[in-house]
């Protein structure tokens, strides 16, 4: 099964994922297996913020791509967001402030409509994606600092398994298979395409 309407999208996202307070019923997902020994402990709570934007033409997420100076995912495309910091009172203040500072989103705008399950990154972030629908005439203001590039994606597109392409790398001793699904010129792949496609199996396989 594959993404057929928003409303279908947001109800199934209302249902089955973890609501927006409260502690994670979900079990992590991601690449625990490859975050080292010695980090076990020191895992970093971060968050992102999945932004769903309602244009008359289709429902798009907003995707950032990071610039290469980045300490962390150089390069790579992803959601807004970060590290929480001592100041957020959770994982989800900290995807909207995130987001604000990244792409200009006013935090009391969105629809905050559920946390899906942590994914853990090989870099030894414990990331919460929360979802979020956007005003439907939002326009991205990036901050170059932070952003390389800001695009959208239809949810059609990312939802649907027939653009979930996998590949094989091999990575700390191990051949890793992983998820990419390109799109009009930018790689979504690596995190962000783990976290699309984990979000996809919760509302469209279970």
């Amino acid at each position: 099964m594959s993404f057929t309407t928003l409303d279908d999208f947001l109800m199934r996202a209302s249902d089955r994922l973890d609501p927006i307070s409260g502690r994670s019923s979900m079990a992590e997902v991601g690449d625990l297996d490859l975050v080292d020994r010695e980090r076990l402990t020191s895992i970093r709570p971060a968050a992102v913020l999945i932004p769903v934007i309602p244009r008359p033409e289709g429902p798009t997420a907003l995707l950032t791509q990071r610039p290469d100076t980045m300490a962390s995912h150089p390069g790579q495309v992803a959601f807004p967001g970060g590290k929480v910091d001592q100041g957020d009172a959770d994982e989800v203040a900290a995807a909207l402030r995130e987001a604000e500072e990244e792409v200009g989103v006013i935090p009391n705008t969105v629809e905050l409509i559920a946390r899906s399950a942590p994914y853990v990154t090989g870099t030894a972030f414990r990331i919460t994606p929360v979802i979020g629908v956007l005003p439907p005439d939002f326009q991205a203001r990036p901050d170059p600092t932070e952003v390389a590039d800001v695009f959208e994606a239809p949810l059609d597109f990312l939802f649907n398994t027939t653009n979930h392409q996998t590949g094989q790398a091999y990575w700390k001793g191990k051949h890793r298979r992983y998820v990419e699904m390109p799109w009009q010129g930018f790689r979504i792949w690596g995190v962000t395409a783990g976290i699309i496609r984990d979000l996809y199996a919760n509302l469209y396989e279970t």
